[in-house]
């Protein structure tokens, strides 16, 4: 089971010691957290709760944590439940046992079993009744199990409430307004059973799971574990706490709908949030499984129960929370802003780390202001503002996750569609869907991308097309971008809503953003971002200690991330042999060394290691265009000739099917490193297939060899391993590293699976051998990393694009393989 994949609790301080390469594993045991003083308090109970007291299908829980319901919040551990189990009951289920299905719209698209709740992983069978009744001892397991069947059914209605809702008025261009936008939910939602994962199997819970002072979503057995609370032998466990089975159900929702297009379009391959470590898309999602309790309670604050007593480690979603560090208000000016903010903690703000739930509360805030805004501005109620806030989150996660490509299936006029998402939907030579791969590192979710689709539909549904959704009018659109900036997430210039399509290019008019409503989110240009250019600084870390790569490997297996290292390297990585640099017959970590030289903050930096459109073919092997912002390489020293005209098989085109297909014969994407040859006194960068005929080495022998039918020889010597050819950092400081950014406790930077890539190296690679790989870089507040400065529409750079150099800052690690 993957637990690092969505903790409720975030991971501790590192202890202090030498520059670490921070394991998967590592992550996994640090996520406990110390709990309170016992005092030893406990009440006695109210109701005694048994089947003997209860109605046929009713039971008895607590509709709210102890301290919501007490309004004490100074209960300590030892406060006992069973003093707030009150009343006649609340319904639970006629089934015999703990599990429910979900109602289509009709026969066809109902499901027998969409979840059900167990003890925990050695259970077999979902809970059965007692006299066909629900009522156990507060402080058993059962009535544990009760208590996230309950929470979990109430989430579950209300989120099938509204699909059913939008399923029934989809958007159409024929239908009448305010309908009449482009959705991105699939017209066969509930025939094909999208609206919960296929219906292939139940989600289970178990809701006394073993693991201590925590609780998790597995996406890939979709599966819940909510654990015990820590430090403490005695009942109380964390679904005691509702907010934390809202929050979990977030997590869960969000797959359903990042796969709704996928599933109806009837994909095997899904689209994941996995993040073991830090990312953005990681961040946006715990954020929204914060606001997920919101929607429940109303309240300002989520898991003071479950996290705050037990773990320190609760976390608000509204500013004016008392919780929060004095200076953080609701105040346009006191909100929390990105980036200012991605790495508050708000139970220590002294403290800077790279985390994903600290993160994601700038997105939580948002979400609880428009809320809000929504009852204000068109006089809605917190149920109907909440409902519309999961609408367009909905629509957003759909659209983004689509592996299709289509974005929707509805057409634009003339049968056109008007949008395309993650490129094409392809499978490559290494078996892989490329619109995976977009979705996973290329375009993948970022605080952009999520609010710039968010605010889309929000614009689609709310302010145009005669809307009257809005009090019996539209929305004013400029008060959606307004507050979007007071939290710094107006990070978009266009609402893309005409399309980056790969074919047909932008089709009709988009929204623009007016230059006034941004005010204090900061976007800055991509020359700013480099390896650090001081003197005394590396431009990159190399980390090849045995063990630790070996358990970051694990790790990322675990995750799902990477599939397996060339077969040509040992299983066990006996050449790995410490020293810091890269050797023959190693798997080692790599970090690049970035550097921030403007003067504000740049944040949300992603650096890429796959394959790209970077070299073109030239007197019958592919050698790099020596056309773009590098400049590098120059003619004499092996650029290819091929640099000018627009056509097919030159430097200035860029391919539209990603290297693939039939009609792009002379493209092909081409790995990032490249080797340095010697030869008659002079250096050329070459590509690798030239080093196999100086060493000389058969294709058998390449990394790539036996992993498809066609062994891949571009990347016979050296290669990123796919999957971990991605890296990511949360934010680089102004004239600093990202180091210097976040230098961990003892001064040293902590190194990760997020931000180290995994490079490969032939045995057989000669020692001496220089290479250079051209990676590419860009960043979420970044001016002209997402659609061209010069483009007076301000649109985003359509899909096929972001196969070649444009959309990025080319940054180059090159190395020597020492014996």
């Amino acid at each position: 089971m993957n637990l690092l994949q969505a903790n409720l609790f975030k991971k501790t301080k590192t202890p202090e010691g030498n520059l670490l390469l921070i394991v998967a594993f590592c992550f996994l045991l640090s996520s406990c957290i110390q709990g309170s003083a016992r005092s030893g308090r406990s009440e006695s109970a109210a109701v005694v709760n048994s089947p003997s007291t209860v109605s046929v299908g009713y039971g008895r829980v607590l509709e709210d944590n102890p301290m919501a319901l007490t309004g004490n919040t100074a209960l300590d551990e030892f406060f006992d439940i069973s003093s707030l189990i009150k009343g006649k009951g609340q319904f639970i289920t006629f089934n015999d046992r703990l599990y429910e299905g979900c109602l289509g719209l009709n026969s066809s698209g109902d499901i027998s079993s969409c979840f059900e709740v167990r003890s925990d992983r050695g259970t077999t069978n979902a809970l059965a009744a007692v006299q066909q009744k629900w009522a156990f001892d507060p402080k058993s397991s059962e009535f544990a199990q009760v208590m996230a069947f309950y929470h979990l059914k109430k989430w579950f209605d209300k989120y099938l409430e509204l699909l059913r809702d939008l399923y029934q008025n989809k958007s159409n261009p024929s239908v009448a307004p305010p309908f009449n936008y482009l959705t991105s939910i699939p017209n066969e939602l509930f025939s094909s059973k999208a609206y919960w994962y296929g219906g292939s199997r139940p989600i289970v819970a178990y809701a006394d799971c073993a693991l201590d002072g925590n609780a998790s979503f597995d996406f890939s057995d979709m599966t819940y574990c909510f654990g015990r609370m820590i430090d403490s032998n005695h009942y109380h466990r964390m679904v005691h706490d509702p907010t934390v089975v809202y929050h979990e159900t977030g997590h869960a929702l969000t797959q359903v709908m990042m796969n709704m297009r996928n599933v109806s379009n009837s994909l095997v391959d899904r689209a994941d949030i996995k993040y073991g470590f830090y990312d953005e898309s990681g961040a946006i999602q715990e954020g929204v499984a914060d606001y997920w309790s919101h929607a429940i309670n109303g309240r300002s604050h989520f898991g003071e129960w479950g996290l705050g007593k037990f773990g320190s480690s609760s976390r608000p979603v509204d500013e004016d929370d008392p919780l929060h560090a004095p200076g953080i208000s609701r105040r346009e000016d006191e909100r929390l802003q990105y980036p200012v903010h991605l790495n508050y903690d708000v139970n220590d703000p002294a403290f800077q780390e790279e985390e994903v739930h600290n993160a994601g509360m700038i997105a939580s805030h948002f979400l609880t202001a428009f809320t809000r805004d929504l009852m204000s501005t068109c006089s809605m109620s917190f149920s109907d503002a909440s409902t519309h806030v999961l609408w367009f989150i909905t629509e957003a996660y759909a659209e983004l996750g689509d592996l299709t490509t289509s974005a929707s299936d509805h057409s634009g006029g003339s049968n056109i569609k008007k949008s395309t998402i993650n490129h094409i939907s392809n499978i490559d030579a290494r078996g892989n869907r490329v619109s995976l791969d977009w979705v996973t590192k290329v375009t993948p979710i970022t605080y952009r991308s999520f609010f710039q689709k968010f605010s889309k539909y929000v614009y689609q549904v709310l302010s145009k097309n005669s809307s009257t959704r809005c009090n019996g009018v539209n929305y004013p659109i400029d008060q959606l971008e307004k507050l979007l900036d007071t939290y710094g997430l107006l990070l978009f210039k266009n609402y893309n809503e005409n399309g980056n399509n790969s074919t047909s290019g932008h089709t009709g008019i988009s929204r623009q953003v007016p230059s006034n409503n941004r005010l204090r989110t900061v976007l800055v240009p991509k020359t700013h971002l480099k390896p650090d250019p001081r003197p005394e600084a590396s431009k990159f870390f190399v980390f090849d200690k045995r063990a630790d790569v070996l358990s970051l490997v694990g790790g990322l297996q675990q995750l799902g991330r990477i599939k397996q290292i060339s077969s040509k390297i040992p299983s066990q990585l006996d050449y790995n042999n410490n020293n810091g640099q890269l050797s023959p017959g190693e798997v080692a970590g790599v970090a690049i060394n970035l550097y921030n030289d403007s003067n504000s903050t740049i944040s949300g930096v992603q650096i890429l290691a796959n394959d790209w459109d970077h070299a073109k073919k030239d007197s019958g092997i592919y050698k790099p265009c020596g056309n773009f912002e590098d400049a590098w390489p120059i003619s004499t020293e092996g650029a290819a000739s091929v640099d000018v005209g627009s056509g097919q098989g030159n430097c200035n085109y860029i391919t539209k099917v990603n290297g693939l297909g039939l009609t792009e014969p002379d493209e092909s994407l081409q790995p990032v490193c490249f080797v340095q040859l010697s030869e008659n006194g002079a250096t050329r960068w070459a590509s690798q297939k030239d080093l196999m005929s100086k060493v000389p080495i058969q294709d058998k022998d390449c990394l790539g060899a036996g992993e498809t039918t066609v062994t891949n020889t571009k990347d016979c010597f050296v290669r990123a391993v796919h999957g971990a050819d991605f890296a990511w950092y949360e934010k680089i400081a102004p004239k600093k590293n990202w180091g210097q950014t976040f230098p961990g406790e003892n001064g040293q930077p902590n190194f990760n699976g997020s931000n180290v890539f995994l490079f490969e190296v032939n045995p057989n690679t000669p020692p001496g051998t220089t290479f250079d790989c051209r990676l590419r870089a860009r960043y979420t507040n970044c001016s002209d990393c997402f659609s061209d400065p010069n483009d007076v529409n301000g649109d985003d750079f359509l899909d096929y694009e972001f196969s070649g150099n444009k959309p990025f800052k080319i940054i180059h690690f090159k190395f020597t393989v020492i014996d």
